[in-house]
Formats: structure tokens, sequence, C-alpha cells
């Protein structure tokens, strides 16, 4: 296996894997998305497997006052028929040491809270639960 940083030309092909997570959006606004979110720094880590992207993980690096120079994880996910072998931990790690490079102090991450098997890999990971993410629809 394989994992690296896609170049901005590469992102469309996390696309599939993305609508996994996000089954309510269109891929047509996914991709307009995806677009948007390449004009605002947004990265993506990938793991490959003869060729084929099996997994991804989306990353934005930025600075807060409340925790300095952080790596925010955006939608993790595996390609189903490649889950329990280990991808999503070799991605994550993959990405930790990403951000180590980058002078990050920290990591953060959003799990949706119907997501239990998420919640107990990120506790299984030493991720903390320290606040509620707050949505308001405008």
């Amino acid at each position: 296996m394989l994992i690296r940083l896609l170049e901005q030309q590469d992102l469309p092909i996390i696309l599939p894997l993305v609508q996994l997570l996000n089954p309510t959006v269109s891929p047509a606004q996914l991709a307009q998305r995806l677009q948007e979110m390449m004009g605002q720094g947004y990265e993506c880590a990938a793991a490959f497997m003869a060729d084929n992207c099996v997994g991804v993980a989306g990353i934005w690096l930025g600075t807060r006052f409340w925790c300095g120079r952080y790596l925010d994880v955006d939608n993790v996910v595996v390609d189903p028929a490649y889950r329990d072998h280990g991808i999503g931990q070799q991605l994550m790690n993959w990405v930790e040491n990403y951000a180590r490079q980058q002078r990050c102090e920290i990591m953060v991450l959003d799990a949706y809270v119907t997501n239990q098997a998420a919640r107990r890999f990120y506790e299984r990971n030493a991720y903390q639960i320290v606040g509620h993410h707050f949505v308001k629809k405008l």
C-alpha cells in the first residue's frame, strides 16, 4: 500500500469515497464544493492499492488562538471492500507524521455523533472529546 498527498489535479478521484460519508449530497455538488475547497487550502492524503484509491483523509492546516498551529482531519473514509485491513490506521499514522512535519501542535477532527465505529477508532488513537461542535443552518 502507498499513501501520499494528492496533487490538486488528482483530487477528484476522492469523490466516490467522500460520497460514502455524504450520501445526501449530490455528486455534482460534492465536485463543486471540492473546487471551492481547493482554493481554500484543502489537501488530501490518499491510500492506494494496485493504483486504486482505497482510503482518503482530508487535511486543513491552520492556526487558532486556543491551540496554535493545527491540522484538521476531514472526511476520513476507507472503501468498504478494504475495511478491517488496517488502512484507516495507516492513513491516520501518515497524517499524524505529516502534521508533525508541518509543525502542528495538535490534530483535530469531527465525527458524526451517529458514527460509533469512528468514535471508538479515534478514542483508540488517543483523541479526546473536549467540546461540542455547534451548527446552525442558514
